[in-house]
């Protein structure tokens, strides 16, 4: 005869763990969302300083390919040009202006801080 103990209750902690993964996840993505673009807003070019007051974290979706996730980017227009034109030129540059790069620096160098923000939100949603 063969017997197995204990596995009761890894399995309700599984079944625990998993119950609110769904609503926890949209809440771990909207605080790194908002972080991100905390820390991009910092970073951006103060030229006129409405590129940095731009930048947003656009609501939290979900697709099958990508689960869930939300667009960090700027919005709006500054005399009537695209913020996110305008950023995507000071990133890359143009023929007349050497690039200064900002966006993709700033997004490697917050990673760290984006990750543990949201991990932190999962945690505190699965000891609720």
């Amino acid at each position: 005869m063969f017997e197995t103990g204990g596995i009761a209750a890894e399995m309700a902690r599984f079944e625990r763990l998993g119950k609110n993964i769904g609503p926890a996840a949209q809440k771990a993505v909207k605080a790194g969302g908002k972080l991100l673009a905390e820390r991009l807003s910092e970073a951006a070019p103060r030229d006129t300083g409405a590129l940095a007051a731009s930048i947003k974290a656009g609501s939290v979706s979900y697709n099958a390919a990508d689960g869930y996730h939300c667009q960090v980017a700027p919005t709006g227009e500054n005399h009537g040009e695209s913020l996110a034109k305008i950023g995507n030129i000071l990133e890359y540059g143009r023929s007349n202006m050497a690039p200064r790069p900002w966006f993709n620096p700033t997004v490697q160098s917050a990673s760290g801080e984006v990750i543990a923000a949201m991990q932190s939100v999962i945690d505190a949603e699965q000891k609720g």
